[in-house]
Order: structure tokens, then sequence, then C-alpha cells
């Protein structure tokens, strides 16, 4: 009897299993936690000073914006519920969600969006941003209405609404010298999908860890994983170290270690970033000279740096604008007007514009007004493993044709602070990053050569300058992209700058994660786009509930 009755709880349990599994679906559930790695260490959670990786992930994370890039190259709404554009493109209407908050509790209103927008745009915070806001004004209607009035039409403009907008009550009253140093960058007040818990030191100061968890109070919902926990690691050979003690869940794999045993499953991704040498002529009669910039551009192997540095993740570039991102834009018809690689034609070029090796050292010198010049200049960078191996294969490319390159290397802290910003080179390998809708204007416009300006290469053009403010305007995009190839053509013939490559972007996600989806991203922070909707747990929910 006893088996009986086992038996007949045993099947009603099975049968009860069947039932549960037939008429109800896995839905996501709270819990679990991803613990990630991050090579640099983190400065800047602020929206108006992310200009790193690093600190661009902690600001998404913990800031969102108007609208919000999903991770395959759609705008979706954040802040805002909806928007209208009027017929002439000049005016922007944004209505925001009445229930937002802050994570801590305050409610976001129009009110902050004008707060963030004035900081953007006042020269005293030396935002990298200022530039997308010159010509905006931005009024409300009421505390839930922000409207955004243009000068001129701006074909990109809902780009800039991504901007994370900054709660006004934290941030009120905060000095613009003190804007920088103060602790609310490390101890945010956001209304992204995570704010901080906490954060770790090493006994030198230096952040270690940030550990996040889920803002209840963003929308539409709060993240499902319960936490997350952020690693920095001043160096990849020490991230991937961490990853393969398995004290890491997740990763953006570095470029030189793609290829590297063992060998996770990680996702590939085409970014809108292009690295290349950008020259100060300012700084030397050497660069100076058109013939130099020419033969240094002949002189470079750039299918070699693809398949040395980038282990074949990535593609070689010839011109400013980034590959496939103008769709009919012929971008390789203008490749294609560049010199192939060819170190004889290189020397031959210096050759015939007087740069000889005068004293048979095997640098090359001319004289110059009257003075001695050598062919002979400083090349600066980060000391990201991936730019240190492009600028050590450029100085060995150009030593063969004569010319004599000193490698200075620095932290990119300080790379940022005390080179670029300043302008203190006489080159710079660095990257650009474009938006999603490519514009060139804070890249290459006269206006923007100095710091917040992003023109490293200190460009002046009248005629590029008319052609990026003509192409800024127009809303057609057939003309817009014409107004784009006049552009690139005449940058690629005067040789400011040499565009090198376009490397992918690699991240492996965490074991079990799903939900994720990142297929066309502008910045590796974008992967984090949807992270209210990854999940690593379930539960059972019936069908039609």
């Amino acid at each position: 009897m006893l088996l009986f009755i086992l038996l007949l709880l045993g099947s009603g349990t099975y049968i009860a299993m069947r039932i549960t599994d037939a008429y109800s679906v896995a839905v996501p559930a709270d819990g679990g936690i991803i613990r990630e790695g991050i090579i640099g260490i983190p400065r800047f959670i602020n929206p108006l000073f992310a200009t790193s990786d690093t600190d661009r992930d902690l600001t998404n994370l913990v800031y969102t914006g108007l609208l919000r890039h999903d991770g395959n190259g759609n705008l979706i709404p954040s802040l805002a519920e909806r928007y209208e554009i009027s017929e002439d493109g000049l005016t922007y209407t944004f209505h925001l969600k009445k229930d937002a908050k802050w994570s801590d509790g305050a409610p976001c209103t129009a009110d902050d969006v004008l707060f963030t927008i004035s900081l953007a745009k006042d020269p005293q915070y030396r935002s990298a941003v200022q530039p997308n806001w010159e010509g905006v004004t931005v009024t409300k209607t009421d505390d839930y209405t922000a409207i955004f009035t243009l000068a001129k039409p701006y074909a990109p403009f809902l780009e800039n609404t991504v901007l994370g907008i900054m709660p006004k009550h934290a941030w009120n009253g905060v000095l613009p010298a003190e804007f920088g140093l103060s602790e609310k960058n490390l101890r945010p007040v956001g209304a992204g999908p995570y704010r901080v818990v906490s954060f770790t030191q090493n006994t030198s100061g230096r952040i270690t860890s940030f550990l996040l968890e889920p803002n209840p109070y963003f929308l539409p919902h709060a993240p499902y994983i319960s936490n997350l926990e952020l690693f920095f690691f001043t160096s990849a050979a020490d991230m991937e170290q961490a990853r393969s003690a398995g004290a890491l869940d997740a990763a953006s794999i570095p470029i030189n270690l793609a290829d590297k045993p063992p060998h996770p499953p990680f996702i590939t991704v085409p970014m809108p970033r292009i690295f290349g040498v950008f020259f100060n002529q300012n700084s030397s009669k050497a660069i100076a000279d058109e013939n130099v910039r020419k033969a240094l551009t002949t002189a470079v192997d750039k299918e070699r740096l693809v398949a040395e540095v980038l282990h074949h993740n990535g593609i070689a570039v010839h011109t400013p604008l980034p590959p496939d991102k103008l769709e009919h834009l012929p971008a390789y018809e203008l490749a294609q007007q560049w010199q192939a690689f060819d170190t004889a034609a290189a020397a031959s070029l210096l050759e015939t514009a007087d740069w000889k090796d005068m004293d048979g050292d095997g640098i090359r010198e001319k004289e110059i007004d009257k003075e001695q010049i050598r062919l002979s200049f400083s090349l600066s960078t980060s000391d990201a493993p991936d730019l240190v191996e492009t600028a050590r294969l450029l100085q060995d490319m150009w030593k063969t044709i004569g010319a004599d390159v000193q490698l200075s290397i620095f932290e990119i802290g300080d790379f940022e602070q005390n080179v670029l910003r300043p302008r203190t080179y006489e080159a710079v390998l660095f990257g650009e990053v474009y938006g999603y809708d490519p514009d060139p204007f804070p890249f290459w416009h006269a206006s923007q050569r100095n710091d917040p300006g992003l023109n490293i290469a200190l460009y002046t053009n009248p005629q590029t300058d008319a052609l990026l403010t003509e192409a800024r305007a127009a809303t057609n995009k057939t003309t817009r992209h014409q107004k784009y190839y006049e552009f690139q053509k005449i940058v690629t013939e005067e040789y400011p700058a040499i565009f090198l490559y376009s490397p992918y972007y690699l991240y492996q996600p965490a074991n079990g994660v799903q939900g994720l989806s990142v297929s066309n991203i502008m910045l590796p922070s974008d992967r984090f786009g949807t992270i209210h909707e990854w999940y690593i747990k379930t539960k059972k929910r019936w069908k039609g509930f």
C-alpha cells in the first residue's frame, strides 16, 4: 500500500511538472552577478568629461540621455518618451517621462536638461562635447517638455541627445574650477540603469574596482542582474592573468590578446573609429614639407599593421571618415587615389625634394631657410599595447627611408592632459571616434584646433571648413554625402594625417547571459545600451499572464 501511495504521489508530481512545462514559459528573473575586466583607470563618471573608454563605460551605466543607443545602431527613448521635429528641421521638442527619477529618488525634469546643456555649452567647463551644442538653445514649456532650437539645420542633431543628463540638484553651485575635482565624479547621482554602491582603491590611491547595483528608478524597468563588479587593470597582461584565473566573467578583449589561448567566445563588432598619425605642422619644419608627409604616408605598410597589430581584427583605411558608414559615399574610390605602399617610391620622393643623407648617418637632411634641417621628429602616443606596437612598426618603416623618429609613450591620463590638450607634440598617434551619422566637423574644422576641440592635426583650410559647415546643415543625405566626398578628397591630397586602420571591437560576454544583442556600436560603452534587458536567472510564468 505504501509503495502504491508513493508511486501515486510520484506520478502526480511528474504530471504537475508536465502541466507546468506545457502551460508556462521561462522569463527573466532578478539575480546574478557579472564581474567584468576593463583596461584603464576611471577618472570621471561624468558625461561632460568622459573621454576614455573606461570613463565612458561607467558613465553609460550610471547616466542616460533623452535617447539611448541600443547596441544595434538604433536610437531608443530613455528619459524622453517621444519627440517631434519641425518641418524646417530647426526645432526638436522632447517630452520627458513624467515618472523619470534620479537614483536618489528625486524627480528628473526639464530643468535638469537645461542645466546639463548649459554646462556643455559653457567654455569654462572645457567639455569635449561643446562643439556639438554650438548654435543650439534649449528652453522648456513645462517641467516635462524641453525644446531645442537650432540656429541652422544640423542633420546629426539627434545623436547629441544621447548625452547623459546630469541632476541639477546634485551639481548646482559647483564652480567650473572645482567641477573636475569633485567627489561627485566618482560617487554620482544618475538616471541610468545602475548606481554606484562602492569602489576600492589600492595603497597608492588608484581605483581598482567599482561595485554597482540596479537603479530601482530606471525606466522602463530596473535591470535584472543584481550586481556589476568592474575591475580595472593598468595592462592587458594583468587583466589576462585575472581572466585566466577565473576571477572575471566578461571583458573587452584587447586586440593583441585576441589570438592567444584560451580562446573564449567573443563578439566581434566593427566601430566607426579611425586610428592615424596626425601632424602638427607648426612644430617642425620637416613635417611642414608636404613632400615629407606624402613620403611618410607612402612608406607605411597598412596591411602589415592590420595583420601584426590587429591580428586581422580590423581593416586598413585611407580617408578621414570611417568605412561603410556613409552608405553609397565612394570612400573606396578615394582610397584608390592614394599612392600604394612603396618604400622605393617614398625614398625617391624625398630625394627629388632635396632631402638627402648629407653626412652618411642614414638620416636625410635639407637646407630650409639657410638652416640644415634633419628629417627627424617625435611621435607621441599612449601606452595602450596596440598603439605602442603600431608606433614601433612605424618607426622602423620610416627609418628605411631616412627618417629619424623618436617615440614618446605616455600613460593615458598624462597623454590626454599634458600632450593632446595643450597640443605639445610634433606628431601624434591617436584615434578618432565618429557617430552613427558621422560628423567630421569636431575633428577637422579650423575652429576646433584648440582644446576642447578635437582637430589634433591643427588643420586649416577655408574650403573644407565651408564644406563641413554646409554638410552639417544638409538634411538631404545625398547632398551631405557629396559634401563629405569633396572634403575627403581635399584632405587626402594635403596629407595632414596618415589614416592607418579601423579596429574591430572584441567583447567576451559573461557565460550564461541572455538578452544581450550587440551588432552595431559607435563606442565600446554602447554594449550597455540595453543592459537592463540582460539576465542570468529565469523563473516560470503561466502563459497568457
